[in-house]
């Protein structure tokens, strides 16, 4: 699924809600006004001078003052205000276990970012940290951050295997603004239909369910090598996994072993009794769980194609290489006789 990870921070690593309202009130007692403290909650996550602007109408001089007067609150004590979702460190940790790499994209100025993530402990976990300049407004827009963001790996903007991660529609629609996939949390400050119309590809509703979503490629990956070439270390798992430009497939770790071929792999495959099952393509790419699927269908794809039942007794390989006639249908150790 996704190498490259890019978070929000504001509302999807850490709960701010406190610190941003606080410094908010500061900018709005400045011009008079007074607000409810839940309405001023909008301010969390977005650019600035664009919630001044949509909220208050704004004009240009009256945003600059008011973004002066927000920072000289957060500088001091707002940004203090903060502590990461519980379960984030956790999260962050298992991902880059799992040979993910992990990037802040936030609005926020970066300075106040790196503040922020360094003093929770929370930087060690990304190769880099990008916010928006301190005083430009158009650096805070949600797909140049994600576009800078990108820039540090290799094929910069043109990256295929990163997902943003964020809790309002500015992520969804900066993410897709970059052709980025993108994972909407509730757990934040936006909610489902705030999400769904932005066209989130994915919602998740806790931190655990996230932490299912990002890994579940890796944990594929580590079961059915598990199950079905023990004989592979623990490192080549990485390889096969994560550098597919190296040409590597799963079927390769096989060998051969304990396998049918053909039709009476086609046979086989059919006859299992399942109700849900893991299917992916061309390495661990595209994965997601489905509904019974036959072998006929699979034949009618032009991928390599790979269906493991959810216990991991067994695997069907269709595979579409030079030299491979496939399908296999392969049992593990454990699951020989079955079927």
């Amino acid at each position: 699924m996704w190498n490259t990870i890019l978070f929000d921070l504001d509302g999807t690593l850490t709960d701010s809600q406190e610190g941003i309202v606080n410094s908010v009130k500061n900018a709005l007692d400045y011009f008079g006004i007074q607000e409810e403290r839940e309405k001023m909650t909008a301010f969390v996550g977005p650019p600035l001078h664009d919630t001044f602007r949509e909220v208050y109408g704004f004009n240009a001089e009256q945003i600059d003052m008011g973004t002066k007067k927000f920072r000289e609150y957060f500088s001091e004590k707002g940004w203090l205000e903060n502590a990461p979702y519980p379960g984030i460190e956790e999260l962050l940790k298992a991902l880059r276990e799992a040979g993910k790499h992990l990037v802040v994209a936030t609005s926020k100025p970066e300075a106040f970012a790196v503040r922020i993530l360094e003093h929770f402990g929370l930087a060690q976990y990304f190769d880099h940290i990008c916010g928006a300049p301190m005083d430009e407004h158009s650096g805070a827009k949600k797909s140049r951050i994600i576009e800078n963001a990108l820039s540090y790996y290799e094929h910069g903007p043109f990256i295929t295997d990163a997902v943003m991660v964020g809790d309002r529609k500015h992520d969804v629609l900066g993410a897709h603004e970059k052709g980025l996939s993108a994972v909407g949390v509730l757990y934040g400050y936006g909610d489902r239909q705030e999400l769904e119309e932005a066209g989130a590809d994915f919602i998740v509703e806790t931190i655990d369910s996230l932490k299912e979503l990002l890994l579940f490629d890796a944990e594929v990956s580590r079961r059915w090598f598990r199950a079905f070439a023990p004989h592979v270390p623990a490192e080549d798992v990485h390889r096969y996994t994560f550098n597919r430009s190296s040409g590597s497939c799963m079927w390769t770790a096989l060998g051969g072993r304990d396998c049918l071929s053909g039709a009476e792999a086609k046979r086989a495959f059919d006859a299992q009794k399942y109700e849900r099952a893991i299917i992916f393509r061309a390495g661990f790419d595209g994965m997601g769980k489905t509904c019974k699927i036959t072998a006929a269908q699979l034949d009618q794809n032009e991928e390599d194609v790979y269906v493991v039942d959810e216990d991991f007794r067994w695997t069907y390989v269709h595979t579409h290489e030079d030299g491979w006639c496939g399908p296999y249908f392969c049992r593990n150790n454990e699951s020989k006789g079955d079927g």
